[in-house]
Order: C-alpha cells, then structure tokens, then sequence
C-alpha cells in the first residue's frame, strides 16, 4: 500500500473528507434523540394533581386537629358543679378550673348559720361534674356520702365516728345536737316521726341551747319531757 499517495489524496481531498464526517456525526446525533422514550404528559399531570390533593389533605386535618385541640383548651378551663345543703342558694355553678369548694360556696351565696363545717374541707379543688353537699348541723354524715360529694376531708370518717361517740356519750345519755334518727328513737316516748320532727327543728333553729329546749319541737310535750330528760345531753 503507498500511504504517500493516500496522504496526497486525503489532503486533495480533505474538503469532502471533512463535510462526510460531520454528516455521519449528525446522522448519529439525530437517531439517538429520536430514540428517547417519549414523556407522557398525562402521567406527569394525574401526578401533580395526587400531590396536590395529598397536599390539601394534610392542611385540612391539621386544621381540624388544630381546632380539636382549641376546643379541648376551651372546655378544660371551667368546671360546672351542683351545691346542695346548708347554703343560701343550692343550685349549679359553672366556676373556672382550679377552682376550690369555699369558692362554690361562695358562689352560692355563702353557708347558712346552722350549716355543719366539721367535717368539710373547703380546700378540695373541684372537678367538673362534682356533686357537693353541706350538712346541717346534726346531720349524719357517712363516709360513702363523703366519697361520692367529694365534699368532706380525709378525716370524714373520724370525725363521724367522734360525732356518734358524742351523742351516746355520758353513759346512756343522746346528745340533742348530733344524735341521727335512730339515736333519737332509743329515747323513752320517742318513735321515729317525733325523731324526724327533733331533727327539722335542728335544721331550722340551729342547735339546742338546753334540753328544756326539746319542748319546743311540736309533739312533744312535759310529760314526754319528763319521762326522757334524765337520757339527754347537749
């Protein structure tokens, strides 16, 4: 082979040499970006729009958790309780949360003269729905009223048992200002009614100055006085 006379005719002919070249590179050029795989614009905007729609998804629920929560805040704030008993307004009370027994008393007009504080810890904080009761003096008050009022102290249980200790204190005797119905029934001439009129007569007038006082009770008169007088103490 006489590469002299190649090189002369490559460099005669190197014009044309160079113009196939470029086609050839641009033939190549050309199949290749026809042989890309075509986007499918459909696919690109189903897509878009399920990223949209997650999008809002995500905005609306934290919306209504947030609004959830708000309203958990709100209802959380207050407490709505019902009063009974010795105070110059029973009723139900809407107080805000935190809120203590003294302050519902308050809110009920505060307590009667002849209400029973003993066994009642106005320190307790409220919760809502509670029930709270204020006893009467001479009002018997046992320790499942004190679990379900949440109204009395921890020490309810004692100051129950000190309080019916009292009434059949002194020997045999019934003390007329915290002896309950069934004390009173162990007295002579004394039935369950006349024992239920003694303990209205408390609740209304407070407690027994003395024990000629029981006179004053209607049914009762000075025989029947007579006949129980040396069984009382106040």
């Amino acid at each position: 082979m006489d590469f002299t006379k190649i090189k002369e005719y490559i460099i005669e002919h190197k014009k044309y040499i160079f113009i196939g070249v470029v086609i050839v590179v641009a033939f190549f050029l050309f199949k290749q970006q026809n042989d890309k795989p075509e986007v499918d614009n459909s696919q690109m905007f189903e897509s878009s729009q399920q990223e949209t729609q997650k999008e809002s998804n995500f905005k609306k629920t934290t919306s209504e958790g947030g609004t959830e929560n708000s309203n958990s805040s709100e209802k959380s704030t207050t407490v709505t309780c019902d009063i009974t008993g010795a105070v110059k307004h029973e009723g139900v009370y809407t107080l805000k949360n935190g809120a203590r027994i003294q302050e519902l008393i308050e809110a009920a007009g505060g307590l009667k003269t002849n209400a029973q504080l003993k066994v009642i810890n106005r320190a307790i904080m409220l919760k809502d729905q509670d029930k709270i009761h204020i006893p009467y003096k001479g009002e018997k008050v046992t320790t499942s009223e004190a679990s379900v009022n949440t109204a009395t102290s921890t020490n309810s249980e004692s100051a129950s048992q000190s309080t019916n200790s009292s009434s059949s204190g002194s020997g045999d005797k019934i003390n007329l200002n915290t002896a309950t119905v069934a004390d009173l029934q162990k007295l002579n001439g004394i039935g369950e009614k006349k024992a239920e009129k003694i303990i209205e007569y408390r609740k209304q007038k407070g407690e027994f100055k003395k024990i000629e006082d029981l006179m004053q009770v209607s049914g009762i008169g000075e025989k029947t006085f007579a006949a129980l007088k040396d069984q009382l103490a106040l």
